[in-house]
């Protein structure tokens, strides 16, 4: 005989249910798919943007001292591009969303496992990412010093995220300077 469960219980558990439990699952699963590590843009925004080039005109940034995860290679991607463009560039399936409009995605990868990604807009963060030489858009952990500097395209400011052994593929830029901003008046 099949004992039947007193419905008082059963109207407790279903308040349980409601009242604690499916928020926190929602909570858990909307904080586990938003990988976008906005906590490591911040810190590239900084490295990037603040102090100023040094003698060689340029900044070195050790990406692996700014990262808070293991990591063996880094890829770049432009805006719009699909989960398929993203799969076949790393070797395996993302799962994860296309990069919207306007905005680019590091993607860090381990083995076969996607560990972090970046998404910045590009008009809020001009970083402009440039290849060397073969592996365009595919940087090693074991070449993560990139250099950095500042230049104007027309009126717009670009900063610059180069492996250090290739920025001399792209010395040029560093004589496009900015006209210095007027001082509010």
């Amino acid at each position: 005989m099949e004992r039947e469960i007193p419905k008082p219980y059963l109207y407790l558990s279903l308040y349980f249910m409601k009242r604690y439990l499916l928020p926190l699952l929602a909570i858990l699963y909307f904080t586990s798919c938003s990988d976008n590590n906005t906590s490591l843009e911040q810190k590239l925004r900084e490295a990037v943007t603040e102090g100023e080039a040094g003698p060689k005109g340029y900044k070195t940034i050790n990406l692996t001292e700014l990262t808070d995860f293991e990591w063996e290679r880094m890829y770049y991607f432009q805006p719009n591009e699909d989960k398929r463009s993203i799969s076949d560039a790393i070797g395996f399936r993302w799962e994860g969303v296309e990069v919207k409009a306007g905005f680019r995605r590091l993607l860090f990868v381990k083995g076969e496992e996607v560990v972090s990604y970046v998404d910045y807009n590009y008009d809020e963060f001009p970083l402009a990412l440039y290849g060397c030489h073969s592996d365009k858009w595919i940087y090693p952990s074991s070449r993560s010093q990139f250099a950095t500097f500042k230049y104007c395209s027309g009126d717009s400011e670009v900063y610059t995220f180069i492996p250090v052994p290739c920025v001399e593929d792209i010395r040029e830029l560093m004589e496009y300077n900015c006209p210095e901003k007027a001082a509010a008046e």
